[in-house]
Formats: C-alpha cells, structure tokens, sequence
C-alpha cells in the first residue's frame, strides 16, 4: 500500500518522496483500429514531463477512460509510469457505475504501478446518499489499497460539500477532491469548509485563474492538458503575486478553451493538440475530428491567441 499524507497546501507525499500534485491531465492517443499507440503516448508523456508538470492521470474525462477496459487501462498506466520513471506521480481514472466493476479497474491501475486513482461518483444510476458513497469509495479503496480522489464532475449529481467533508473524514485513503461539472460556487464552498484539512482541485477550465485565487491546491483539468506550461507558469504567478501576468495568462487561454468546450470534448482537445503539432492520435469510435464551424473556431481561437507562431502543424487526417 502506497501511504500518502498531507503536507503545505498543494502537496501531498508518498512516503518519504514529496510530490506536489498541482497540475494533473493527458490525453489517450488512438491508432486507427481503435488500439492504444503507446508509441504516441510516450512521446506526450514526455512532453508533459517536460513542460514541468507535477503528476498525470491516465483515463480520466480528457483520455477517454469512460470507454477503457480494465487491460486497456493497465497498459496506458503501465506505458506512463514506465516514462515518468518515478518522476511524479501516475493517477489512473476509474469510471465506473458499480463497485465491482471500479475495484476491477482500480486493480488493474495497481498492476501498471499507478499511484493512486481520480474516481467520480456512479453516474448511470446517480448515486449522491453519504451512505451509498462511502460504501462505493470504501469498496475501491479496500479492494486495491490505493488512496484516490474524488471527481466530483456529474452535473446532474454534484455531491454537496456536506456529503464529501463526512466521506474524506470517514475514509483516510480519499486523499483529495476535484471540484468540476462548472460549479465554482461549490468549489468556493469547499475551500471554506474544507481548505487545509483535504487538498482541493478545481477542473473548472475557464476559470483556473480565479480557482487559483480563491486557494485551489491545483488544477487536474483538459486546459492542463493542452497547455501544460502555460499552466505551470500561470500557478506559479500566483504564488508570487504575479497577477498582471497571471491574468494576461488567463486571457490569453480562455477563448482557447471556449472554442474546445463543447461535444466530443476529448476529440475537440485532441484536434488543437494535432494543430499545436503533438500527434495525439484519432478519437476513438465512434467520435470523429471536430468538423465545418467546429474546427475553424479552435483554428482561429489558437492563432489569435498566439499559440501556432511556435512550430509546424501535425496533419489531421479525416475532417
């Protein structure tokens, strides 16, 4: 079992090895026939390791881990953590809507070496009783011995700062919450009520800065994701009280992730990566490439905010 602790805001540590996780994301790059091209997600990976970023979560919203098998999640964790080689920490997505079926993928990310797991409530039958979760988190964290973190993203089941205060107090091992489905009056919620006592995340894209400002521990989000170095840079200016940077930081990344927010979200992310020149590979079946008015705004978002002067543009095949 991996031991984790709390340490200053932000960071969390895993035995004697501190890693703040402040910036977490990745996306899953799909050859043709729908299989992962491991060779593609090493080489972003590394570009991740690269830009300064302080962990990755393989199968999370942004790497389609809502349609991972079990072994399709060993082998993307397995193929992260053999190039983090120890680096920073791997968090595998659990997206589940049983316990059985959680726990089966938890333990395959404990095969692949990862970390820990970012697991957000059942969200077929919506499940949002304290009760009912914290049997659901007490099964994952039992049957793997992983600690995770709770993704609160299903919007039409936001679970109340209430409920996630009684879960993180009744269960060690739920190591942190990240705070999504648009909801930045509950993410201001549990940072008054919970700030200090668990770290808390915001995956609230367009508005990282103020989630920042407010004293979000980080960010796990798609924006990290496609601008890892921006975001790096954008946390530490507001840890140095940076703010005339920090904003024009935000500025400058907002219309970018409007012009992604939308349907098939991870293929709209994977189109920009291509068009920064980062091979993501294709969506997988049966999401295709952002197409007409869709692909021009993230064409036109990118190069008004400066982001395509840097280098050559990846082909992207099957508009």
């Amino acid at each position: 079992m991996i031991r984790w602790k709390s340490l200053w805001p932000g960071a969390l540590a895993m035995d004697s090895n501190p890693h703040e996780i402040r910036q977490l994301g990745g996306v899953i790059p799909f050859s043709d026939d729908d299989s992962i091209d491991s060779s593609l997600l090493r080489t972003e990976t590394q570009f991740l390791l690269e830009a300064g970023v302080n962990g990755i979560v393989v199968g999370g919203s942004t790497g389609e881990g809502a349609g991972m098998s079990a072994e399709e999640l060993c082998e993307a964790t397995s193929v992260v953590v053999e190039t983090v080689n120890g680096s920073i920490p791997v968090l595998s997505g659990v997206i589940a809507d049983t316990s059985d079926e959680a726990v089966r993928l938890g333990k395959a990310a404990l095969r692949a070496g990862a970390a820990a797991l970012q697991v957000p409530p059942p969200h077929f039958n919506v499940a949002i009783s304290s009760a009912l979760l914290s049997r659901y988190y007490r099964a994952i964290t039992d049957g793997t011995g992983l600690p995770l973190i709770i993704y609160n993203v299903i919007p039409w089941a936001q679970v109340a700062v209430e409920s996630l205060e009684h879960l993180a107090a009744g269960n060690p091992m739920i190591v942190g919450v990240k705070q999504s489905g648009r909801n930045i009056h509950l993410l201001a919620a549990l940072l008054a009520f919970l700030k200090g006592r668990i770290p808390i995340y915001s995956a609230i894209d367009d508005l990282v800065y103020p989630s920042f400002m407010l004293g979000a521990d980080g960010t796990i989000s798609g924006t990290s994701s496609v601008f890892p170095r921006e975001t790096v840079e954008l946390w530490e200016c507001v840890r140095e009280g940076n703010v005339a940077r920090a904003l024009e930081l935000h500025n400058a990344l907002v219309p970018v992730w409007r012009s992604l927010d939308g349907p098939q979200f991870p293929s709209r992310v994977k189109y920009a990566l291509a068009l920064l020149g980062r091979a993501a590979g294709k969506p997988r079946s049966p999401f295709t490439w952002p197409r007409g008015k869709d692909a021009a705004r993230i064409e036109q978002a990118l190069e008004t905010g400066g982001f395509l002067a840097a280098g050559p543009r990846a082909t992207v095949s099957e508009r």
